[in-house]
């Protein structure tokens, strides 16, 4: 490794370890063994992206601690976003994953409607009108229908984010691809859409 090369542990689960590398412009994701040893490495564009990769790959390794469920709904997401552009991104990115959205504007709408409907996911924006992100993660972590309910944080603002130590499940930084946001979204839902009954 040359001296231009630096490194920033990201996470560990288990004996695997998540790395950023960057040298110069480019930056890797290394998963690495209990030993060090590099056993999976993905090439982002920039640190933005790889970030957001690592923690696509921490959701990975995740266990799911949802029960399964055999209904006909498609699972449901509240999206919380200020910027009606994003909302609606975002919304969108949900939808063509396969699944029922509502998206609203405020904080306070926010955990009205969450604690009222009870979404399978709730994503929601750091920097709100009325709550930040973490307010919005805190309060709904305190109630008990939406106690365990997965939380995806989108900001631009991840700094401030940990500082609040937020209690989200994911953290996907902005400028966020739509795919990134599919595939995490996926990975929360993915045992909540049984396979259809069969008539006996």
């Amino acid at each position: 490794m040359s001296v231009q090369d630096s490194t920033a542990e990201l996470w560990t689960h288990g004996a695997v370890t998540c790395v950023l590398v960057s040298n110069g412009p480019n930056v890797e994701v290394e998963l690495r063994n209990a030993d060090g040893s590099a056993f999976l490495r993905k090439s982002a564009p920039n640190r933005q992206a790889a970030l957001n990769e690592a923690e696509y790959l921490r959701l990975l390794l995740r266990p799911s601690q949802r029960a399964a469920r055999s209904n006909a709904l498609k699972p449901f997401a509240l999206v919380i976003e200020d910027d009606r552009d994003n909302r609606d991104a975002l919304s969108g990115a949900l939808r063509m994953s396969g699944m029922r959205v509502l998206g609203c504007r405020t904080g306070g709408e926010g955990l009205g409607l969450a604690f009222e409907l009870a979404p399978d996911l709730v994503v929601v924006d750091f920097r709100l009108p009325d709550l930040t992100g973490g307010d919005v993660c805190r309060q709904l972590r305190t109630e008990p229908q939406t106690a365990t309910t997965p939380i995806i944080v989108v900001t631009a603002a991840t700094d401030a984010l940990r500082v609040e130590s937020c209690d989200a499940d994911a953290v996907l930084s902005k400028p966020c691809q739509i795919d990134t946001l599919i595939a995490a979204a996926r990975l929360f839902v993915r045992d909540l859409a049984g396979p259809a009954d069969v008539p006996s």
